[in-house]
Order: structure tokens, then C-alpha cells, then sequence
């Protein structure tokens, strides 16, 4: 058996892997990668063998692709056609056609409204990857209902879980609803005036904003009634919130009276608010019936119109706002990807989080008015750095980490928080418009390159000097020109001055400017110190001195400028003590009416271009914090066995123990040879079969039909497949002591309740062991550790405190130069499922590795998995990260650490989680604690109860699907 196991995940996997081009040394370590996973897979697999819980299997699917994942998530044998679809045409056309055929009947039988929500169901589950929950609780029902006249329609009932979906998907769902209702002839919908289908909406959706929550979009109420109106298919939905209308009430096809949040954000965020976008697709795929989604108004997009009011109205109390937009001196818009930016993740100098006193670190959450909602933060060393005035007057630019600890004590006020890095893509992805781009060094290089090119080489004298040109415009974040350099690159090519050398002219006025000239016409030049002297009568001058951002400090009444290269500039910039007669300076100064600003005055009286330092800011506040804790229950649970009120306040099972009776309400299992109740398949004791029973709750009298609930031939009761039943607790206890070696102390934290469907208990022994191991269980049996999420493409081994060897064994034998990776400071490409956890998950799940090899010999009588006595244990060790709308687990390898209070992943990874890495925070878990402790019988038995669980599970990425 173990043998047919590992042939089929090796197999299945190569034909995968087969189709994506890749260096041999990558396929290598994804084939080391699965030969890992497999080795998990069997030893899980021969613990549950052994029948002490619920499933003599590993519940986590395997699924390999985006076809995979569907078919595996709605048991329909569609994966195969689906992956000949998807590689004929586009997703949304291939969504079509499987609908059309599953409605049609081509797989499996089954009544027309069956087909019709298996249709419906898998197209949302293709549109939105296969990952999320949506399809599979997001839709509430798919119904054929009669319209006044008895024609027949189809009606969608959405439910909360429908939000994982995207307002995009979600709406979708309803185009491919109608193409299947015109497949099989269903009639159109049409709403029901006599009750006012439409304005029932319409009190519902304020009522919802006004008591429950903000939509992502700001709909009219014309718009609300053209969508009802329109709509060939009935939207419809379970309540979600404790919320009732008040006009609207006993609608004889509306089933609630409360208001139904998935229905209200199908409509207002997907079909209203993104009708453009919908428009679009419907022209697309040339879908009938959907030209009215041109008509609608539209809607404002909250983030994008007004955006910074409405951002900067949602600060909470304690978190700060540290930019506004247009205001010199905030955050500086700065175009570009470092290797751990992008994907909703932004830069920011290194030295800005100890000058707000921390206020923001690597991982906080950000809102911001373009290009998303929010972001996360990272460091960029290689970006402009804050400029400060310190308490004696003083102003510099502070660019490194030790200079910043050493005047933090002393800043009086940051003039300048330098830049923000934002990748182009962020503002694709939201559809935002590009805002004006501060002239820095790239752009510099690109405008020197594209001079070079457009010149012979043989008209430059000197081939020193054309090679040191080439050398700058490649690498203009590493290689800068002198001052002098610099300007006589710009003379002779026509180029605007290097950014390094001018200042914040866009900061200031033009008669600010000229004021400035003649302070610098008095001023005095020190030979002994190379100093600039001004004399500091007005507080104009130095205003003016810090809105430019150059360096200076005070001596008594004298502003002294000691930096170099600022006072080359100056000297070069402005006409101060130059040969330009007064004549030339006073026609110049007579041509201000034909200058538009300060930077263009400059350009012409200097004969050098500057170009605008600041054209953009972006508006900035603090979100929240950033997370890397253990993901506990609330309160936090050690094993799912249920005490009830004999625990007290603590739910302590050991409290319960002094207590003569204990009965516990557990899944109906019972030992008919040693008399015992049981929480697995087997007993404990003798190892008979212990399977689950329906039972009359009056007599008792076992009815063997496949249902959960059902009357009892008896008495007429209801059977259920769980009852109160007198549990020998403190025998168990104290037996499981005896076995595990452990003499438990209190609490030993079980919870009130059981809320899956035939509530399935945990054996007491692994709540023991987690006790002893100081981790604590979620709802599913797994153990967690929450952390933000942030991209990562390349690193250094010195950052992630891993040594060379141990890296080489795990594939990185060559830097990105092709080099053989030697050094710890040599650069390396993060293979797409290696990340970096943050220390305190590393501790964490030392934890658990301990955890789940106790549980593998003492409990299983198996050999351990992990044999880890250190962090450094873990390099190498397969993870499962989890976002909280999904069900598929995307496996994960652990390289190394971080101090950091981050996940740092590729964006390849995080992205296969359905995820970016705008602030959220996702699980990771060890991945054998999840094949051998996971089961879906103790997921709650509620819409939405299989959110956040590794219901599936994928082995390796194929970057093409995310």
C-alpha cells in the first residue's frame, strides 16, 4: 500500500512539472520537495491506520492544479476535460463551457436543479482558482422558483463566505448562472412588484451601511434599482447579520427579514461596482442580455475619489497619520520593485522606523489613498533618506541606522520622511492612475543611457570617460558621479542635473530663490574648514535652507554649510559671486513672468536643467500592527473533548475529574466488547471497530439508514449520530498518563461544546501532550502560528542565519550572477516555495515538532519525524501556509530566519494562498501536523466552517495558475 501511495503522488506531480520550463537544479529540488511531502504522507497515513480517530486516512486532499482542485472540492469527475478547456481557451470561456455541460448533464445524473448548482458552484469555483470557500458556502442554494405568471427562473442564494470570492468573481457567478438558465430554457426573473423585490433592496443595503458596514463601493439608489430591474437571474441570500428591515417585511420570496450581507455585496460591489469591468467581459465572451450593465451611473470606488478624506476619517486612536498627499515633506512617491517590495508591500528607508520611535517596523500595516487600500511595510537602504532639524538647529539627512540611534533624542522635527517605493504593478493591479514621478537616479540613468546611444562612442575624447558613462547609467543605485562629474555630464549631454546634487527646488518659490541668492551674495566662503557662512538675520533664510533640504548647523548667529558637494551646487546652481554681470541676473530676474516655478527659474539661470524632487507624496497612516503569534482559540483550547459546565471558567477537564458522573455529548462510538465509549474508528483498548450510530435520544434504538437526523421507528423521536453519554474521564486520564510518561497539571483546557455536525472528539491524549508542549489546538485539530505576509525574491544567508552548507544541501548552489554561492553575503534567487519564518514561529513550532513526534511514538508506537532539539532543526522542514478564506494549504519549506515579525515568502507562494501582502496575516503549521491531526469532522458544522481549514493540499506551484 505504502508503495502505490508513493508512486502515485511522484507520478502525478511529473506530469505537472513536465510542462513548466525550469533549470534542472529547480525540478531537482521540487522532486526533493514531494519526496519529503511523501515521506509525511505514509508515516500519517500508517498512524491513522491504527483507528484512534476519526478517519483511518489523511483527510487533506491532494490536488495539483487549478482542475484538480475543482473536481477534488465538488467530487465531480471534471478535471481532465476542465485542463483540456483551460488550455484551449481563456479561463472565462472554459468556465462557460464546463457550466454548459454540467447543467446539460455530460457528468453524472441527477435532477435539473442539482446540475444547475453543480454548474454554478464550479464556475465560481475555476474563476476564483479553486482555492477559496466560495463556491462551496459562499452559494447558499441554487433554486428554480416561479416568477407571477408560473414560468419557471433560476434563483442564487448567496451567503457571507461569498466576500472570499472578490466582487469581481462573485458577480461573475451570476453571468455564468444566466448563460446555464438559457442552456436549459429557464425563463428570466423578474422582480416581484406587488411585494418590491427592488425596494426591499434598497432598505436593506442603507440599513446594512448604516448598522453593519462599509462596502468597498458607494452605490445610487438608481443604480440599485436599474440592477434589480435588469437581472435575469434572482439574487437572493441568507441573513447574515442580527439586523431586520423595517418596510420590507414577510416578502413571500425573500425567506428573512433580516438582511442578507452575501446577496447585498454581489450586488453593490460586483455587479454595480465593478459594471465596467463586467461590461467588458460580457463583450467578451459575447453574452446576451447584459448591455444595461452600460447604463448604470457607476460607482465610487471608496479609496479613489476623495480618497484621502476618506482614509484619514478611519484613524483609530493611538495609530498616527505620518503623510498627507501634496504635502511637502511627506512620504515622496518613488516608482520601483527592491527584493522585498511589490505585491502590496512598499519601501521606506531603514532609518524612518527609529525616528518615529517605532511607530512603523517591517510588517505594519499601512493605509494609504493610492495605489491600494493598504500595504506593508519594508526597508530599502538604497531609497532617499529622511531629513531632520535637530533640537540645536541643525538640519542633515540621516542614512544610516547608527547615525539615527545616535540624534534620535535630539530630533526636533523630520523635515523630509524620504522615500516610499511603490511598484508599478500595485498601481496596474488597482487600476490607479500614475501619479506624477520624482526625478531619482533611475530615471537619470535611463535618460544617460538613451544619450549614449544616440552618440557615437568616437565622439566622446577619452574612452575612460565613456566607459565610466556606461558604468553609471548601469548602476545608478551603486555607482554615483562626483558634483563635478555631475554637472559637466549635464552640460556637455543636455542631461538634467544627477538628483543627488540638487535640491528641493519644487519645495520653494520662486522669490523665495532670489532671496536666497542674495543671502548667498553676502555670504562668506571659510578657506581654512570649506565652509559656506550666511548670516542668519531673517528666519526666511533658514526656512528656505530646510524646505531645500540642505545640510547646516548654527554657530551663534551664523548658518554654517560644511557640506561639500551641497555648496558646489549651490555655487553652480544660482549667479551668486559669479562672473554674470548685473545686467544678465537683473534681465533674468525681469523674465520671472515668463518662469512658471522655482525648478524652471533655477534651469534658466543656471544653464542647468533640474528637474522637480518631489512631484508626488503619498498619504500614509498607521493600520495596524504587525502579527506573528501562535493562533489560539478563544479561550484557548489543549484537546477538543468537551467538558461542559464541569470544567468552571477555565473548562478544565481535571476540575471535571472530581465530579461522580462526567457525561460528555460525543459522536455515538462505543466499544460493544470492553463497554467504553470511543473517540476514534477502533478502541482504544482491544482495537474492535467502534463505528459511529444513529440513536434515538429517548430509547436509544440504533437506526442503521445513512442519515444523521431521522425519527425512530420506536418512539417517533429524533435519531441523531451524537448523544450525552457517561464518560469514564478520570479513568481515561489517568491512563493516558500512565501510557505517555506525564503527570498532567491544570488546567487541562477542553471546550464547552463540540460544534462539528456529529461532534467528534479528540483523543485526550494529544490535548496531554500539547499541555506538556505548552501549544494549543485550532478548531480543526491543527496547531498554528499566525504571520504577516511579505514578499521576498532574493537574499543574502547572513539575513536569513542560515549557514552555506546547509543551503547548498537544500539546492541554492549558485547566487543570481550564475557564481557559485561561496559567501554569506553573495545574493541568491528564493526558490518559489522556500520561505523565511520569523524566530518566534521558529520557536513555536519547535514546539509542535516535539509535539507531534511524542504523539507518533507514544500514542502511534511509530518512529518520530522530526527528531528537532533546536531551531536550526527545522531548515529543510515542510510547512503548510493557510489563508483564513481558503481551504488549500500551499506547501512550504522552511530556509531560514528572521527577526522580523514576518513571513517572507516568494510572491509566488503567497499568491497560490489567494493571497498579497497588503497586512494580512496567515497560518503556517507543520506539515505532518496537519496530515496526522487534521480532520474535517471537527470543522464546525455552520456556513463558513470549512474556511481556514487544509481541506486540500498542494505539493508544488505552477507559477502559470497564480
Amino acid at each position: 500500500m505504502s508503495e502505490v501511495i508513493f508512486v502515485t503522488i511522484i507520478e502525478d506531480s511529473e506530469i505537472y512539472l513536465k510542462d513548466i520550463q525550469m533549470p534542472k537544479y529547480y525540478l531537482n529540488t521540487q522532486r526533493n520537495i514531494l519526496r519529503n511531502i511523501q515521506n509525511n504522507f505514509e508515516l500519517a497515513t500508517r498512524a491513522r491506520k491504527k483507528g484512534l480517530d476519526v478517519s483511518d486516512k489523511v483527510e487533506s486532499k491532494i490536488a495539483y492544479d487549478l482542475s484538480d482542485r475543482v473536481a477534488k472540492m465538488h467530487n465531480i469527475d471534471i478535471a481532465n476535460r476542465l485542463r483540456v478547456l483551460l488550455a484551449q481557451t481563456s479561463k472565462e470561456n472554459a468556465t462557460l463551457k464546463i457550466a454548459e455541460e454540467i447543467a446539460l448533464g455530460e457528468y453524472g445524473t441527477g435532477d435539473l436543479r442539482t446540475r444547475l448548482d453543480n454548474a454554478v458552484r464550479v464556475s465560481l469555483a475555476v474563476v476564483t482558482e479553486g482555492v477559496t470557500v466560495a463556491p462551496l458556502q459562499g452559494i447558499s442554494d441554487v433554486q428554480i422558483k416561479n416568477n407571477i405568471d408560473g414560468s419557471k427562473y433560476l434563483s442564487i442564494s448567496f451567503a457571507g463566505p461569498i466576500r472570499s470570492a472578490g466582487g469581481t468573481e462573485a458577480a461573475l457567478t451570476m453571468l455564468i448562472a444566466d448563460h446555464v438558465r438559457k442552456v436549459v430554457e429557464l425563463d428570466k426573473y423578474v422582480a416581484n412588484s406587488y411585494d418590491d423585490e427592488i425596494g426591499r433592496f434598497l432598505e436593506e443595503l442603507r440599513i446594512y451601511e448604516r448598522e453593519v458596514g462599509n462596502f468597498q463601493f458607494k452605490v445610487l439608489d438608481e443604480d440599485v434599482i436599474g440592477c434589480i430591474t435588469n437581472l435575469p437571474v434572482e439574487l437572493d441570500g441568507v441573513d447574515t447579520d442580527p439586523v431586520e428591515v423595517v418596510g420590507h417585511r414577510n416578502m413571500r420570496r425573500i425567506s428573512t427579514d433580516r438582511v442578507r450581507g452575501g446577496a447585498l455585496r454581489v450586488m453593490n460591489d460586483g455587479l454595480i461596482g465593478r459594471s465596467r469591468k463586467l461590461l467588458k467581459i460580457v463583450e467578451l465572451l459575447g453574452l446576451d442580455g447584459w448591455c444595461w450593465l452600460g447604463n448604470l451611473k457607476g460607482a465610487i470606488q471608496t479609496g479613489n475619489e476623495d480618497a484621502v478624506n476618506h482614509r484619514m476619517s478611519e484613524v483609530i486612536t493611538g495609530r498616527p497619520v505620518l503623510s498627507m498627499t501634496k504635502k511637502i515633506g511627506g512620504f515622496r512617491l518613488r516608482y520601483g520593485r527592491c527584493y522585498n517590495t511589490g505585491f502590496a508591500t512598499v519601501g521606506i528607508h531603514p532609518t524612518i522606523p527609529i525616528l518615529l520611535s517605532h511607530a512603523i517596523v517591517v510588517g505594519t500595516q499601512i493605509k494609504m489613498d493610492v495605489p491600494g487600500k493598504a500595504s506593508t511595510i519594508a526597508l530599502v537602504d538604497a531609497i532617499e533618506a529622511p531629513i531632520v532639524r535637530l533640537n540645536d538647529g541643525s538640519v542633515l539627512q540621516v542614512s544610516s541606522l547608527e547615525q539615527a540611534i545616535k540624534i534620535r533624542s535630539s530630533v526636533e522635527k523630520i523635515l523630509y520622511l524620504g522615500d516610499i517605493l511603490i511598484s508599478y504593478g500595485d498601481f496596474l493591479e488597482n487600476n490607479a492612475q500614475l501619479l506624477p514621478a520624482s526625478y531619482v537616479e533611475e530615471i537619470w540613468a535611463l535618460e544617460l543611457q538613451s544619450k549614449l546611444g544616440s552618440i557615437h562612442s568616437s565622439s566622446i575624447n577619452n574612452e575612460s570617460i565613456h566607459e565610466r558613462l556606461i558604468q553609471l547609467s548601469r548602476k545608478p543605485l551603486v555607482v554615483l558621479p562626483t558634483v563635478e562629474e555631475a554637472f559637466d555630464i549635464s552640460k556637455r549631454l543636455g542631461i538634467p542635473l544627477h538628483p543627488r546634487y540638487s535640491f528641493f527646488w519644487d519645495s520653494v518659490t520662486i522669490e523665495d530663490v532670489i532671496f536666497l541668492n542674495e543671502k548667498l551674495e553676502e555670504s562668506e566662503v571659510s578657506i581654512n574648514d570649506n565652509t559656506l557662512h550666511l548670516h542668519n538675520t531673517n528666519p526666511r533664510l533658514k526656512d528656505i535652507l530646510e524646505r531645500l533640504g540642505v545640510d547646516h548647523s548654527i554657530r551663534n548667529t551664523i548658518l554654517v554649510i560644511n557640506n561639500l558637494e551641497q555648496i558646489y551646487s549651490l555655487k553652480n546652481l544660482l549667479p551668486f559671486k559669479t562672473n554674470k554681470t548685473k545686467n544678465q541676473i537683473s534681465s533674468i530676474r525681469n523674465n520671472i513672468e515668463y518662469t512658471k516655478n522655482a525648478t524652471e527659474f533655477v534651469s534658466k539661470i543656471s544653464g542647468v536643467t533640474v528637474m522637480p524632487k518631489f512631484a508626488s507624496s503619498i498619504a500614509v497612516r498607521v493600520g495596524r500592527p504587525e502579527k506573528a503569534a501562535e493562533r489560539k482559540m478563544k479561550p484557548p483550547v489543549h484537546v477538543l473533548f468537551p467538558v461542559g459546565s464541569k470544567g468552571g471558567a477555565t473548562r478544565d477537564l481535571l476540575k471535571a475529574l472530581k465530579d461522580q458522573s462526567f457525561y460528555a455529548e460525543i459522536a455515538n462510538r462505543y466499544c460493544i466488547n470492553c463497554k467504553l465509549p470511543s473517540t476514534g474508528i477502533s478502541c482504544s483498548k482491544c482495537g474492535a471497530d467502534t463505528p459511529i450510530r444513529n440513536l434515538c435520544i429517548v430509547c436509544k434504538e440504533e437506526v442503521t439508514e445513512n442519515s444523521s437526523r431521522m425519527r425512530c421507528r420506536r418512539c417517533g423521536k429524533d435519531c441523531r449520530t451524537y448523544s450525552p453519554v457517561s464518560y469514564p474521564l478520570k479513568v481515561v486520564i489517568e491512563k493516558a498518563q500512565q501510557m505517555l510518561g506525564i503527570k498532567v497539571s491544570e488546567p487541562l483546557k477542553g471546550v464547552k461544546m463540540l460544534m462539528s455536525k456529529d461532534k467528534a472528539a479528540e483523543p485526550l491524549e494529544k490535548g496531554i501532550l500539547r499541555k506538556k508542549h505548552s501549544i494549543y489546538t485550532f478548531k480543526d485539530g491543527t496547531v498554528r502560528f499566525d504571520a504577516t505576509n511579505e514578499p521576498l525574491t532574493h537574499f543574502k544567508p547572513k539575513w536569513i542565519m542560515t549557514d552555506i552548507e546547509k543551503l547548498k544541501d537544500l539546492g541554492y548552489t549558485r547566487d543570481y550572477l550564475d557564481h557559485e554561492l561561496i559567501s554569506p553575503n553573495q545574493l541568491a534567487e528564493l526558490l518559489m516555495q522556500d520561505v523565511v519564518i520569523p524566530i518566534d514561529c521558529a520557536k513555536h513550532l519547535l514546539n509542535v515538532a516535539k509535539f507531534v513526534d511524542e504523539e507518533l511514538v507514544k500514542i502511534y508506537h511509530l518512529e518520530p519525524c522530526y527528531n528537532a532539539s533546536s531551531i536550526y532543526d527545522l531548515i529543510g522542514q515542510l510547512v503548510v501556509g493557510l489563508a483564513p478564506h481558503t481551504s488549500v494549504g500551499i506547501v512550504g519549506r522552511i530556509i531560514g530566519f528572521t527577526n522580523s515579525q514576518v513571513c517572507l515568502a516568494s510572491p509566488i507562494w503567497h499568491s497560490a494562498k489567494r493571497r498579497d501582502c497588503d497586512g494580512d496575516a496567515d497560518s503556517i503549521m507543520l506539515l505532518m501536523d496537519a496530515f496526522l491531526n487534521f480532520s474535517n469532522d471537527f470543522l464546525p458544522d455552520k456556513i463558513g466552517g470549512l474556511m481556514y481549514a487544509p481541506v486540500l493540499m498542494q505539493p508544488t506551484l505552477l507559477p502559470y495558475e497564480v
